[in-house]
């Protein structure tokens, strides 16, 4: 991207749409999105659906305006939408982008109550819709009517190479799909850092400082195929000190389904539920192992940051994991439970040696290819080119009306 044309984008010009706040991949690739110094200033709009715990700290960190239009209460929708077309009148909004299904639908509804030029609309994928996926009928009316709709935004971006190739499948189309992997930042190693967060979050949960970590920064959603999970580590838990360590939106105390599976394998005192977190770099750093059990992913950030804070990574061979991994990770088969508590065993065996060897590759090719300087500048590129063309769109149409008069 040239000079000239990354000065076309700034902060001001794109209002973001996201479904929630709560902790998740999307809401991180927004973050990093957002901490790009072009996109900070002026301070930019985010519109979350819902006001749902999460990391509206990190949000406010960055200095973001967030509009709540707090679906969960309908009796306010009206007032909130007048409060919203108000708000969004006084910017000059050129692009509008949105994260997940909800969030895209509304993005459409948006730009049609936005004053004329009408600003463009980019779509965020962030799944990959495998057959079976939404058992709930609410989900699959959403799918199938965002699939009739996909026609109408102007860009669609996906995470995942796997994703792409399913969203073509089901009737989305291939020419206005872009393809931007996710991006962390990419920290050097500091092996003190990490010790001092082992020996703090092991501390933390009542543990010994040589208890055995695996962790997973996870949801309580079928994709995530958790009860697999679970039955994987009761395989291994009674023969060493090794607790699993559950961290991420609806895995708690309060999750009785959850809890009783726990229960049910005798995992109490194995199984620690810490719900939605705030210091994610921090745990992740005390993982001696970091793992998902998914059937079905698209790009998930969580592998990502664990491969560039140092940490060895253990999951299934679903979405782009394979890409992210680069053989620098061990890929077990969706559903696989003895394959998943070998790989963690696997694992566990590497001598230390193996281990320092396995972290630093794995840190450079996160390092080479998904990096978070990288994500940002694909993103602004499309930015600019949007906002390049609408404003051509619109001196064509000024010069017609001219001729017409």
């Amino acid at each position: 991207m040239t000079e000239s044309t990354a000065r076309q984008v700034n902060g001001e010009q794109i209002v973001y749409v996201i479904t929630s706040l709560a902790m998740g991949g999307a809401q991180k690739v927004l973050l990093g999105l957002l901490a790009n110094p072009q996109l900070k200033e002026p301070p930019p709009l985010v519109i979350s659906l819902l006001k749902t715990e999460g990391v509206q700290a990190e949000f406010a960190n960055l200095g973001v305006e967030v509009f709540y239009l707090e679906l969960e209460k309908p009796k306010l929708l009206f007032k909130k939408l007048r409060e919203l077309k108000c708000l969004i009148a006084k910017r000059p909004i050129k692009l509008i982008y949105s994260f997940l299904h909800h969030a895209n639908l509304f993005a459409i509804l948006l730009a049609t109550i936005c004053a004329k030029p009408r600003p463009a609309v980019i779509w965020g994928l962030h799944d990959t819709p495998l057959k079976g996926l939404y058992t709930r009928y609410q989900h699959r009316l959403l799918f199938w009517l965002s699939a009739r709709l996909s026609k109408l935004p102007k860009k669609i971006i996906l995470v995942s190479e796997r994703s792409r190739q399913r969203y073509i499948e089901v009737g989305y189309p291939a020419d206005s799909m872009e393809l931007i992997p996710n991006g962390v930042a990419v920290p050097a190693l500091q092996a003190a850092q990490t010790n001092a967060d082992r020996q703090a979050v092991r501390a933390e949960l009542g543990l010994a400082s040589e208890a055995i970590l695996i962790g997973s920064l996870t949801r309580a959603v079928p994709e995530k195929d958790l009860p697999l999970m679970l039955a994987a580590f009761a395989h291994l838990a009674p023969t060493q000190d090794l607790h699993l360590v559950l961290v991420g939106e609806g895995v708690d105390s309060n999750n009785a389904d959850l809890q009783a599976q726990i229960s049910s394998l005798q995992l109490q005192n194995r199984v620690h539920c810490l719900g939605i977190r705030h210091d994610p770099q921090r745990l992740i750093r005390s993982f001696d192992i970091a793992t998902l059990s998914s059937r079905s992913e698209a790009f998930p950030l969580f592998l990502v940051e664990a491969m560039a804070l140092g940490i060895p990574c253990v999951a299934t061979d679903v979405g782009d994991i394979a890409l992210i991994f680069g053989g620098k990770g061990v890929l077990q088969p969706a559903g696989d439970l003895t394959g998943l508590a070998q790989a963690w065993q696997e694992v566990l065996n590497w001598s230390a040696l193996k281990r320092q060897q396995q972290i630093e590759q794995a840190w450079q090719h996160i390092h080479a290819h998904f990096s978070l300087e990288r994500m940002q500048q694909h993103h602004l590129t499309v930015f600019a080119e949007l906002i390049q063309a609408c404003e051509s769109n619109q001196a064509w149409n000024m010069r017609m009306h001219h001729k017409r008069c």
